[in-house]
């Protein structure tokens, strides 16, 4: 739960640990805020958690499928760096209603840490460093996000009648620039300073998707993104915010998984939201808005396009190429894996062959 949230400003970098290696030793993290009968439920529910997660993997459910199950506190091992003025930006993020104690805890330990290395950078500097200042970012554990709401209620139609993806906004006066042989040279030949001008080109997307993808989603920092808030999402209709895997649903844990995920889902609304949050399943879907300008359309689209992707935000990558494809055709003709984009050579390990295929 506390890697969502430090992931969420731009300027920090991390390396995290996959929850796809989670075991049941690791545990989870509990409030001691909670306490009573109330713990014991939640100890029980959250165990079964990690059962059912280790007896679907032992079933050949691949692991990157079973974690949607595991709780959202979850405990894993995360490093991150940063300078002073994004670590300043993270602490005054931890004062948005909603955000756990747990959080709060960890960044004020980071900020302590680092003030006895450097006293004089985490000094209170007053209004020059409200929130403001800073290049906002977006916070999952916010207690509401009004503006997100609204655009969701807007599309709710759109996503029933079965779209994935929602193309919200499209700025096309550069497109004349971009003819399919300019495109062709300042790719082929990379032409950096040509390249450069895709980041003017604009498109923003709409699209649900589980927290488990949103951990990767967040995580894109070239990707300028807004989330609704976990608290609105959490308040759903259970069924219709549930992601289950293809390899679940086609298993003997369909029915097991949709009860565990159902069970998780009662806990927040116990008692105090922001101390019960993190017992909610990575399965829970949550809408993202996400900026992506022409560069990250044939960089980070051909990285998560590729077969080696995860496959949620797989298939939502090739139903935003497609959008592109048909708003911006020269350019679309990039929007490809990125052996399509690397001119034959294939960075994974592997060679699924694509590209040789996409030439016949």
């Amino acid at each position: 739960m506390v890697t969502l949230f430090l992931c969420a400003p731009e300027y920090l970098s991390h390396l995290q640990q996959s929850l796809r290696r989670a075991k049941a030793d690791r545990g989870f993290y509990f409030s001691d805020m909670i306490s009573g009968s109330l713990r014991k439920i939640i100890y029980e529910v959250s165990s079964n958690s990690f059962e059912l997660y280790e007896k679907m993997q032992e079933n050949n459910i691949p692991g990157e499928d079973a974690r949607f199950i595991l709780p959202l506190n979850t405990k894993t091992n995360i490093q991150t760096g940063g300078d002073a003025r994004e670590l300043c930006h993270l602490l005054n993020m931890t004062k948005n209603r909603g955000v756990p104690l747990i959080v709060r805890k960890i960044v004020r330990e980071m900020i302590d840490q680092a003030e006895t290395k450097a006293p004089h950078l985490f000094e209170d500097f007053g209004f020059n460093y409200e929130t403001i200042s800073f290049r906002p970012a977006p916070i999952l554990f916010a207690n509401e996000n009004q503006a997100m709401k609204k655009l969701i209620d807007k599309n709710l139609t759109r996503f029933n009648n079965g779209r994935r993806v929602v193309l919200i906004s499209y700025d096309d006066k550069l497109k004349a620039l971009f003819t399919r042989k300019t495109m062709d040279r300042a790719i082929l030949e990379k032409k950096e300073a040509e390249i450069n001008m895709l980041k003017h080109v604009h498109f923003t997307f709409l699209f649900p998707i589980s927290i488990a993808g949103f951990h990767q989603v967040t995580r894109q920092r070239t990707w300028n993104l807004n989330v609704e808030s976990i608290y609105d999402a959490a308040s759903d209709n259970v069924m219709k915010r549930i992601v289950i895997p293809s390899s679940i649903s086609k298993s003997n844990f369909h029915d097991a998984f949709i009860e565990q995920h159902s069970r998780m889902m009662e806990i927040p609304k116990a008692d105090d939201y922001s101390e019960l949050i993190g017992f909610v399943p990575h399965s829970l879907g949550v809408y993202v808005l996400a900026h992506i300008d022409g560069w990250n359309a044939i960089h980070s689209i051909g990285k998560r396009t590729c077969i080696k992707a995860q496959w949620e935000i797989r298939k939502i990558a090739w139903d935003m190429a497609k959008i592109i494809k048909k708003e911006f055709p020269d350019l679309g003709d990039w929007v490809e894996p990125q052996c399509v984009v690397y001119d034959g050579n294939c960075p994974e390990t592997g060679d699924c062959e694509y590209y040789k295929k996409k030439k016949k």
